[in-house]
């Protein structure tokens, strides 16, 4: 640099941010905090875009490999993907006694006693079939 750009700018008492690059790099700090320092730029304006902006420009691909690094291994054996991909609809099944755990021997899970009855009166359903109506 100039010596006598270096003297202009001391006597104005304010550097270029050129200058201020300059002067950072030559002495091993970090640009960036001293654009901050010299108050060229602000300290907010180099954390990047606001999260909803950054996830608003993701395309699903991307939020879907962040969701990947994100989940833990027990997530990724639930929903039956390994380390790569992960099923998003997962095949549930429940242990049907604490005896099947030991042995990691499982039964498909039966949701047709849980549905909704198709009656126009679900309780007069449950009634005749001797359900009690208190679970």
């Amino acid at each position: 640099m100039a010596e006598s750009t270096l003297s202009r700018q001391l006597s104005r008492g304010s550097l270029s941010p050129e200058m201020v690059i300059a002067f950072c790099r030559a002495y091993d700090r970090s640009p960036v905090q001293g654009l901050i320092e010299t108050e060229y730029i602000n300290d907010y304006e180099v954390e990047g875009p606001d999260v909803s902006i950054a996830l608003e420009k993701a395309t699903n691909q991307q939020l879907l490999d962040e969701i990947m690094k994100r989940s833990d291994p027990q997530a990724r054996y639930l929903f039956g993907g390994d380390e790569d991909t992960i099923d998003l609809s997962p095949q549930l099944s429940v242990v049907s006694d604490a005896d099947d755990m030991n042995d990691g021997t499982v039964r498909p899970f039966d949701y047709s006693e849980y549905a909704a009855d198709s009656s126009e009166d679900e309780t007069e359903a449950r009634l005749e079939r001797g359900e009690d109506l208190i679970d």
